[in-house]
């Protein structure tokens, strides 16, 4: 089962990103001295020890990250590794010798990072539980706060101004200042109004560095439980599927079959 990153800190995740970008540059140097040691001699004497260099790097990797299985290290994170993977340029011609100092370079340049980054505080195997620990946990609270909603709703931000004065006294409590509301979309369980004010203040100053669409959970009086961005809320749309309303263009509410 691959390890995620989700219980790593963050400059624990530095130190995953050096040893990667290390132990990729190693199997590309080690990969094009295989191919071409018998194909050059004066390339075979500027990489003339490359397992010289792969101890050094063990030596860290066992250091930094507590394991010299590489292929562990790789499966850490599959995009991270294929990004940096992409990053690294395949050396083909044996005979150009300015090419492979370049990556040389580069190589050390990531070694030295994973020399001086943080260990990671735990093996990764040991990692690997507390993140499935996390990952069981997270899914609880997921359901947990679903369970625990009378409503459910998908919304956007709106403008108050675009509803009419009547239109505001119906959807909006008297005391409610601010110039944005909620315009809701579709939802599960009980039903929610077409608009409704939200959760936070937001001046005019901050409504672009604000989410634009959120997903929002009442209690049976229409009081806010929690409000998500959308970028927040993956895991508990794919836990609630299918809505069982939605308002459509008009303003109009309709149950889904």
């Amino acid at each position: 089962m691959p390890v995620t990153t989700a219980s790593f800190s963050g400059s624990e995740r530095r130190t995953l990103q050096s040893a990667l970008s290390s132990a990729l540059y190693s199997e590309e140097i080690n990969r094009f001295y295989q191919q071409c040691r018998q194909a050059d001699a004066k390339l075979a004497g500027v990489i003339s020890e490359p397992d010289k260099e792969r101890s050094k790097l063990q030596q860290l990797l066992q250091q930094k990250v507590h394991t010299v299985d590489i292929q562990q290290l790789l499966n850490i994170d599959p995009k991270q590794t294929a990004d940096l993977k992409q990053n690294i340029v395949k050396l083909n011609d044996c005979v150009d010798a300015v090419a492979f100092q370049t990556l040389l370079d580069s190589y050390d340049l990531a070694l030295f990072s994973l020399e001086i980054a943080t260990p990671l505080s735990k093996p990764l195997s040991d990692k690997s539980s507390v993140s499935a620990s996390h990952v069981k946990q997270a899914q609880q609270q997921t359901l947990a706060l679903i369970e625990s909603s009378h409503a459910i709703a998908w919304a956007n931000i709106a403008d108050r101004q675009q509803l009419s004065a009547v239109q505001q006294a119906n959807y909006l409590h008297p005391d409610y200042q601010g110039r944005y509301i909620f315009k809701v979309q579709h939802g599960w369980r009980g039903n929610i109004t077409n608009y409704l004010g939200m959760h936070i203040f937001v001046s005019e100053a901050d409504i672009d560095k604000t989410a634009r669409q959120w997903l929002i959970f009442l209690d049976k009086n229409g009081h806010f439980i929690n409000a998500l961005e959308a970028e927040q809320a993956s895991d508990h749309l794919k836990a609630l599927q299918n809505a069982d309303w939605r308002y459509d263009v008009h303003g109009n509410l309709h149950r889904n079959n």
